[in-house]
């Protein structure tokens, strides 16, 4: 079986190279698995790997570095809902449970329970605010 890549591939991974990596500085490899509904604000800065598993509607800042802690070592994968604030360095097999939020400038190595947020370099992890029922206004 030939693998090498057809011409037109080769034309449209380096249309996408130039114009994603080089023009906006945003490294997200065509390989990525991303789910729908994933936004990029601000996305300058923004490395992800290519072993990665991104869920559905996850939101990326600037800056956000997401992959493996060695050359060939696992990736995280971030399920659904999750919100990744500006600067945040997520590594390793590790993952990032569903509406999970990750603190700006959070260094993140261990998994982040559902609904949890990692907060600081190391994370430390916060559970979910619980919502009483006697805080409806009068």
């Amino acid at each position: 079986m030939d693998r090498r890549p057809r011409p037109h591939a080769v034309v449209i991974g380096a249309a996408y190279r130039l114009l994603v990596e080089w023009v906006l500085g945003v490294e997200i490899p065509w390989r990525t698995k991303v789910g729908s509904g994933v936004r990029v604000y601000h996305g300058v800065g923004v490395v992800i790997n290519d072993r990665t598993v991104i869920g559905n509607n996850v939101g990326i800042r600037q800056n956000v570095t997401i992959g493996n802690k060695g050359a060939a070592g696992p990736c995280p994968v971030i399920e659904d809902d999750v919100e990744i604030g500006a600067g945040a360095i997520i590594v390793g097999g590790i993952r990032i449970g569903k509406g999970a939020r990750i603190a700006a400038g959070a260094l993140v190595t261990k998994d982040v329970p559902p609904g949890y947020m990692a907060i600081g370099n190391p994370s430390v992890l916060r559970p979910p605010l619980a919502v009483s029922a006697d805080t409806t206004p009068a």
